[in-house]
């Protein structure tokens, strides 16, 4: 299909012989299917199926995708209608280039469809790579952030193989990041695609992003991404990109996947060993810093709150009515309430050994509730080995 031109795209764009496949997502908490990402294919009017790899690249290069990306938003929105009468909450997401933000159409469009009811934002994710931020800027970026104010979710694809995609993630107002396929397929067998995995998944906890993993070829990698706390999972192992009707198929014949909550527990362990280092560290800066009493990046006050908290009261609730939910919470309440009069201690002036009592306090209840968040992390392995 070297050959294609461009009359060919305009063809094949009136004929309607573009249409989406999806391919499923699993969140890897419920073990259930919680979203699809819809993928352009070129079904031909003799029945053959044109791979975008043979017409996307030439499109982009013409500027023809624009027109392809709108006309295919249109037939999104009924699509997206459908699976979500079929499936309540699937979201349903859509790649985008840097040629479909140089104007406002796409962002024209979608604004009119939420405003007219035509699809939910939450329901709706566009997927972008990072090229597309290299070399384009402002019009760009205030077209996404349009669609954030909306409500409408970004996803950085093929994240971890670009030049700045840190950077990337500080600049520009994504919610998820989707970890390439090409990391993902070198866990089992390097050690530094393993790590650089199980940075970005610890790295995305920390920025409060979620995280899908594309690529998943086998249980055994589906299960080292679930350890590292990863919380969507895409891939060949769950399912090929299908038709509309044999998506819907599987949502209905395909219902769990591997549950195993280890991977967020570890990293609800790590968050509470940084809520309490910000503590000892707030108490050393306003030592130190007589003339105020602001603390940049202050621990969380409320137990609700903090990233344990949140876990605890989200994930976590799988737990409650048994007597280690309710001794746990007693527990991390009790460390707020001792974290935060040991730095109104320090801002207050007290002396050293009624701060370093407190702070002997501290630590002997953060003992306890690491020992606890272990004790269950122990159990779940046990019963998952």
């Amino acid at each position: 299909m070297s050959d294609i031109t461009l009359q060919d795209l305009s063809d094949a764009l009136a004929n309607d012989e573009f249409v989406y496949y999806y391919q499923p997502k699993v969140s890897m908490l419920s073990g259930k299917i919680c979203g699809a990402e819809a993928l352009i294919r070129w079904l031909r009017a003799d029945g053959t199926l044109v791979s975008p790899a043979a017409f996307i690249p030439f499109a982009e290069t013409t500027g023809f995708i624009k027109e392809i990306t709108l006309a295919m938003f249109q037939k999104l929105i009924v699509d997206l209608n459908i699976i979500n009468d079929a499936k309540d909450s699937i979201v349903v997401s859509f790649n985008a280039s840097a040629k479909d933000f140089h104007d406002n159409k796409l962002v024209d469009a979608i604004r009119y469809a939420i405003q007219h009811k035509q699809l939910d934002a939450d329901l709706l994710e566009v997927e972008l790579t990072e090229t597309v931020f290299l070399n384009d800027g402002k019009h760009v970026r205030q077209n996404l952030e349009l669609l954030e104010q909306m409500g409408v979710a970004l996803a950085m694809d093929d994240y971890g193989t670009g030049f700045s995609s840190i950077d990337t993630l500080a600049r520009w107002p994504f919610s998820t990041i989707k970890l390439d396929q090409g990391i993902i397929s070198k866990l089992e067998d390097s050690m530094k695609e393993f790590t650089i995995a199980q940075s970005s998944i610890h790295m995305a906890h920390q920025l409060e992003l979620g995280v899908v993993a594309e690529g998943i070829e086998s249980e055994h990698m589906y299960k080292l991404l679930q350890n590292m706390g990863c919380m969507l999972a895409q891939g060949y192992w769950i399912s090929r990109p299908v038709a509309l009707a044999e998506f819907l198929d599987f949502c209905r014949t395909r219902t769990i996947w591997p549950v195993q909550p280890i991977g967020l527990l570890h990293l609800a362990q790590l968050d509470h060993i940084q809520w309490r280092k910000a503590i000892i560290d707030g108490v050393f800066y306003l030592g130190l810093r007589k003339d105020s009493n602001e603390i940049r990046g202050a621990p969380e006050s409320d137990p609700q709150t903090c990233r344990l908290g949140r876990w605890f009261y989200g994930a976590g609730r799988e737990y409650s009515g048994t007597k280690w939910y309710d001794e746990f919470e007693q527990q991390h309440i009790h460390l707020h309430d001792v974290g935060m009069k040991l730095l109104e201690s320090a801002k207050q002036g007290a002396s050293k050994s009624t701060q370093t009592s407190l702070m002997r306090e501290l630590t002997e209840k953060s003992v306890i509730v690491i020992g606890m968040l272990q004790q269950l992390e122990n159990r779940l392995i046990a019963e998952h080995s």
